[in-house]
């Protein structure tokens, strides 16, 4: 009787296996409808898979400008400097020095935007400006590196000083060219 079982059994487990793929579906043969369909067989080796290694993002690297990396895209809004890391606006105040001062006394920038100051040496002496936690020093003949202050409210002033007397950028242009 044991000889009976083991044919039996081993039609069970090649009957079973014809029944789904992988995944679990059925085929519609292995249900016994009348319409037909093939199904391939499945390669049951296991599968290797390898991953490309990852390589740092350097200053000449084409995807750390969000050019094509073939096929990947980096977009610059992720990448630093991108978008959002923007100069802000601003706009330009320039004081030059000559005969020991500084002109013009006053400069009318918009308000809220940023203010760049600038002071440049129009005679070949030194000049020097401070004021708002910030100084600019133009040697002779030359510009002084600029310096970014804070937008300003409607009607207020940022008083700059030099040994001499002052410079003030007030608040109290309209916005445009």
């Amino acid at each position: 009787m044991r000889s009976g079982i083991l044919p039996v059994a081993v039609g069970l487990a090649l009957a079973l296996a014809a029944c789904g793929d992988d995944e679990g579906r059925v085929s519609q043969e292995s249900v016994g409808t009348e319409t037909s369909t093939t199904t391939t067989p499945t390669d049951t080796a296991p599968v290797q898979t390898t991953t490309a290694p990852v390589r740092p993002q350097t200053p000449d690297d084409p995807a750390a400008e969000g050019k094509d990396a073939g096929g990947a895209r980096n977009f610059p809004e992720q990448a630093p400097g991108g978008a959002g890391d923007e100069i802000p606006a601003s706009t330009q105040a320039l004081f030059t020095g000559s005969g020991g001062r500084i002109t013009p006394r006053l400069v009318r920038v918009p308000p809220f935007i940023a203010v760049r100051v600038r002071l440049r040496s129009g005679d070949g002496q030194t000049y020097e400006l401070e004021g708002g936690g910030q100084s600019l020093e133009a040697p002779g003949g030359r510009v002084a590196r600029p310096v970014l202050f804070d937008g300003l409210r409607p009607g207020k002033r940022l008083v700059l000083r030099y040994p001499d007397g002052r410079v003030v950028v007030e608040a109290s242009a309209e916005p445009g060219p």
